[in-house]
């Protein structure tokens, strides 16, 4: 019996060692730029700027810190991987897939992301500005804090998002679908809300100063105490919305 434990063990080290061995052989060909997959590598810092990746799979992967600015990432697989702090500024994702990755503190300035999914993703504190992201999937995403300022997300969905402080600022949000977001304290000053849904979301103490939610369904959505001046509410959908102690478009406080 001892003899065919030994044999077992000695048999799950070697290979174990082999699976670390073929694991680190696809990191260097991936760095070396004869593979585009690496789903599961360790490649956290790995200095990737105008590669093209466009499909690549690396599901999974390490790459935090890792920097892909101006690179090739069109419908590339990126689910589930952690991109802490990575830098994708820049880059191309159209159509790629973040979803359940992990993104926080990660850049994407200036990304071109249409159709791309960060369903479930954590982009807690990400820095998104001027982001084009239109008919992007962010559903049950977590952007606490992030910067999509000045971003282009038209017909993005963010169902059940958490948008806690998160910063909007100027950004065209066009028949987006918002509905049960949480997005207390966040900035929306100036944005294009037009036809958007915001059916029962969560929007206590923000700012839409100037804001333009003409045609938008707020239906059951929650605005108390937030800063409604100036902003533009014509043709909404209004049933069970809650104003109270919200400073309404005309400066006066809704009771």
């Amino acid at each position: 019996m001892r003899t065919f434990v030994a044999v077992v063990f000695g048999a799950v080290v070697a290979i174990t060692g082999w699976g670390g061995r073929a694991e680190a052989q696809n990191a260097e060909a991936f760095i070396a730029g004869t593979s585009k997959d690496c789903p599961g590598c360790n490649l956290a810092g790995a200095k990737l700027k105008r590669r093209n990746l466009a499909g690549a799979d690396l599901s999974g992967a390490n790459l935090a810190g890792a920097t892909f600015h101006r690179s090739n990432l069109r419908g590339a697989n990126f689910s589930g991987a952690d991109l802490t702090d990575a830098n994708l500024n820049k880059t191309e994702l159209l159509q790629a897939n973040f979803s359940r990755a992990k993104m926080k503190g990660a850049m994407l300035f200036e990304a071109e992301a249409g159709r791309a999914d960060f369903t479930g993703a954590d982009l807690t504190e990400a820095m998104m500005g001027n982001i084009r992201l239109t008919g992007g999937k962010l559903d049950r995403a977590n952007l606490t804090e992030a910067d999509l300022s000045s971003g282009l997300l038209n017909e993005a969905s963010f169902v059940n998002a958490t948008l806690n402080d998160a910063n909007f600022l100027q950004s065209r949000l066009l028949r987006c679908d918002l509905r049960g977001v949480v997005a207390e304290m966040a900035e929306f000053t100036q944005a294009n809300l037009r036809d958007a849904n915001l059916s029962s979301a969560i929007l206590r103490q923000s700012i839409f100063y100037l804001a333009d939610l003409g045609g938008a369904d707020l239906t059951s959505a929650d605005f108390r105490q937030s800063v409604l001046r100036s902003a533009k509410l014509d043709n909404t959908k209004q049933t069970d919305t809650k104003f109270t102690g919200a400073m309404m478009p005309d400066n006066s406080i809704h009771q």
